[in-house]
């Protein structure tokens, strides 16, 4: 997975936590349960387990997750146990992850239909004549 940022908030390896959590980056390690309201990303890191509802940009699976996941983008690799409702824009799944569940992806907003303005009419040109090609006749010498 990525590279985690200087600023990013980390719940510990031997930490529990139950509740709602708002921020930017979260890194779990331990153990959480609760709502999860993240303006970047989640990385739920092998080994620690996440009961959530959660919104965030970027969700990477390593981990153990049962819930709702809403993202831009979901990332779930070969480590990753996984359980619940996914909806992402762009999801990524390794071989060897398990994800049970409802996997969605947004749909495409629909295409705009053409409209028809009726207009007065207008004759349209005719084609132009034909010619035909000259004929040139030789005289015999």
């Amino acid at each position: 997975m990525s590279t985690p940022s200087p600023d990013s908030a980390v719940l510990d390896r031997h930490a529990s936590l139950s509740g709602t959590v708002s921020g930017h980056d979260l890194i779990v390690l331990g153990s959480l349960e609760g709502d999860l309201r993240l303006s970047g990303r989640l990385h739920i890191a092998a080994g620690s387990r996440l009961r959530a509802t959660v919104q965030a940009t970027v969700v990477e699976l390593d981990g153990d997750f049962e819930g709702e996941v809403r993202a831009e983008t979901l990332r779930v690799s070969a480590s990753a146990r996984a359980k619940g409702v996914f909806v992402a824009e762009r999801i990524s799944i390794a071989e060897g992850a398990f994800l049970e569940g409802d996997v969605q992806a947004p749909t495409a907003p629909a295409q705009p239909t053409p409209v028809v303005v009726d207009s007065p009419s207008v004759e349209e040109p005719s084609a132009p004549e034909s010619f035909a090609e000259p004929t040139v006749t030789v005289p015999p010498a």
